[in-house]
């Protein structure tokens, strides 16, 4: 029986720093029934003649004006003839028998998912250094209910959620069908709202282990998820409501309500008092909760205790005013 086509998709934009290493890779995987399908996505520095440079008949490449991520994922999806699919950053690594583990452990199930840790390391450091998460691995659990695994995933059970990158999924491709492509009209939490849809269109998530994708971290916070501009936080709050829809279709329990509840308060309280707005439409958009249990968090434990008193708003308007005040001084 012939092996399943694996389609890599690795969208590129500015990245000549890493994206060699992140095709090598690709290239290097133990699956050897794969494709490599790179998509410059309008870089401005070295980086199409890097990917050019790769003399390697499993590469494919394709260039197009600067559209964002989803668009560029999308691009990807459209040429890719594989059976699966896995999505790699630009400046993230695979261990090397990742894809070959997760193929086999879900070869012959189109509504299944494999999903593996995921190991953040410095951007200085050697990614062998470190080990994933016991946080994070404490939400990776082989399961055959995706629904309570995304609430899991969400802190719908216990207000304790966290976060699976996208490189660590293996997906077949007739999900993605099932499921929809990219929306292009997000910049923020596009990857979230998109992994959503698999999830909840899936039957099953096997956790594969001993194999890993490694996650480069950067110290000076200038990636896409730390921005908080308006299009970044309208983003977000659709995103959510995206997620609202979807989940609740699903199972409108009350651990189901509170995960929603949790990340559209979570939206409310980063736009106040900057984007009023966003923060209004995300406190109408709270799924009725009783009892209301919700704890805000706001990094320190004094200003979280202050806030019980004085009100959520009150702490965000200091945060806020001192921040601007700290920026003027630099």
């Amino acid at each position: 029986m012939k092996k399943p086509l694996v389609s890599i998709i690795i969208p590129a934009y500015n990245a000549a720093k890493h994206i060699a290493e992140t095709i090598q890779s690709a290239i290097s995987q133990s699956w050897a029934n794969k494709e490599v399908i790179v998509i410059d996505d309008g870089s401005t520095d070295e980086t199409l003649d890097i990917i050019k440079s790769f003399d390697n008949q499993v590469i494919k490449v394709f260039q197009q004006a600067n559209k964002g991520a989803a668009a560029t994922r999308n691009k990807g999806l459209l040429e890719a003839n594989g059976d699966f699919i896995q999505f790699l950053d630009a400046d993230d690594i695979l261990s090397t028998d990742k894809i070959e583990k997760q193929v086999l452990a879900i070869a012959n199930h189109t509504n299944t998912l494999a999903v593996c840790s995921t190991i953040h390391f410095d951007e200085h450091q050697a990614h062998a250094l470190f080990t994933p998460s016991l946080y994070e691995e404490e939400f990776l659990k082989t399961s055959d209910e995706p629904v309570k695994f995304l609430i899991k995933l969400w802190g719908g059970f216990d207000g304790k959620g966290s976060m699976i990158q996208p490189n660590a999924w293996l997906i077949p491709m007739p999900l993605i069908r099932k499921s929809g492509l990219w929306n292009e009209e997000l910049s923020l939490d596009d990857d979230g709202e998109f992994f959503a849809r698999i999830i909840l269109n899936s039957t099953k998530i096997v956790k594969v282990s001993d194999v890993f994708n490694y996650y480069r971290k950067y110290k000076k916070e200038g990636n896409l998820s730390s921005q908080k501009t308006y299009k970044d936080l309208s983003s977000l709050l659709a995103s959510i409501l995206s997620k609202k829809k979807e989940l609740l279709s699903k199972e409108d329990s009350l651990a189901a309500r509170f995960a929603i509840y949790r990340l559209l308060y979570d939206v409310a309280v980063r736009s106040y008092p900057q984007f009023k707005d966003i923060s209004k439409k995300a406190i109408h958009e709270l799924p009725l909760i009783t009892p209301l249990t919700y704890k805000l968090d706001f990094g320190r434990k004094v200003l979280s205790k202050l806030a019980s008193v004085l009100g959520w708003k009150s702490i965000r308007l200091i945060q806020y005013s001192y921040q601007n005040l700290a920026n003027r001084i630099r």
